[in-house]
């Protein structure tokens, strides 16, 4: 289609000079029948603002990109009725839904993003962990979920690793630079952000150990992490499936800009992800990112949640999700 192509071609708008009256995202677009779409503190949200600038969707709906503060705010958007779309870790789209809310899974936006970083040069493993402090943000969400489902799998002690949890990612971040935190659990693009003050600030870190490598490594039959995506309340995308449909291609075609011109994608993220651009174009190469519909990849998910399940199911809202919640 001509529309498509004329999105790749004229990518270079989104130049420093179109940017200006990006810096306040809630005035991107009017109120009229306007709908927010809420985002993570994380780099799959430059998927979505590039595609609400950039797509054709919003000639449907008009869109409004907001920014979430945690999980928790997450979670009461959407018991309350006050968020309609949202990126969301996988575990907490399905625990709503299992709570008996009326949530589905649109989408994936990565297939992982965290990575450990260490003042320790000789960190190498997971059980060189054990006796060190370890920092990350959000208890028993998914980064935590993860990690301790691979430190149970790989027989890590996790009583001898001394875990302290904080509540956003930039406090975590700057604990463990000006403490004496050895080591920290991050996703990007905090991880690359982080890497860059460290430099600036004389303290010496390194990207120790991929996360998503070790898990590939530890769960050869479920080696992906299909970490987080859009969520959906399920009566409004039934009202509204064009939408949803035009949707998927523009952030399918937002993704392809953004691996294409990672320079311009980095500075059109800054104005969003509130990190600098070097960071987010760092992070762009370490985010694993894609645009896969859930009802495509549904076994994936399922293998996933198996895993998650059988650690804990209380994790997951107490059971295995049915396939009706994958869109």
């Amino acid at each position: 289609m001509n529309n498509r192509r004329d999105f790749l071609q004229k990518s270079s708008i989104l130049a420093l000079g179109s940017l200006g009256v990006l810096s306040i995202p809630n005035l991107l677009f009017g109120n009229k029948n306007r709908v927010d779409i809420w985002n993570a503190p994380a780099i799959i949200s430059l998927i979505v603002a590039v595609a609400i600038k950039q797509g054709m969707a919003k000639d449907l709906i008009n869109l409004n990109y907001k920014e979430w503060r945690n999980p928790d705010q997450l979670r009461a958007g959407f018991a309350s009725g006050s968020f309609l779309l949202s990126s969301s870790p996988v575990n907490v789209g399905l625990n709503l839904a299992n709570q008996g809310l009326d949530i589905k899974m649109l989408n994936i936006l990565t297939n992982g993003l965290n990575y450990i970083f260490s003042k320790d040069k000789n960190l190498s493993s997971l059980k060189d962990l054990e006796g060190k402090k370890l920092i990350m943000a959000f208890k028993n969400d998914l980064p935590d979920i993860v990690f301790r489902s691979l430190c149970i799998k790989n027989n890590i002690n996790l009583d001898k690793i001394n875990i302290t949890y904080v509540q956003t990612p930039p406090e975590a971040m700057m604990m463990f630079l000006k403490k004496d935190f050895d080591n920290i659990l991050i996703s990007e693009p905090m991880g690359s952000a982080m890497g860059l003050a460290a430099k600036k600030n004389g303290v010496d870190i390194k990207r120790a150990l991929d996360i998503q490598k070790i898990w590939a490594d530890t769960f050869k039959q479920a080696p992906i992490i299909p970490q987080a995506g859009l969520i959906v309340n399920g009566s409004f995308y039934q009202k509204n499936i064009e939408f949803f449909n035009t949707f998927h291609q523009d952030l399918k075609d937002a993704l392809i800009w953004i691996n294409s011109s990672p320079d311009l994608a980095a500075q059109f993220g800054s104005k969003y992800l509130l990190v600098p651009q070097p960071a987010i174009k760092e992070a762009i190469a370490y985010a694993n990112l894609r645009v896969d519909r859930c009802k495509d990849i549904s076994d994936n998910l399922d293998r996933f949640f198996s895993i998650i399940y059988d650690i804990n199911p209380k994790l997951i809202g107490g059971k295995m999700p049915s396939k009706e919640i994958y869109l």
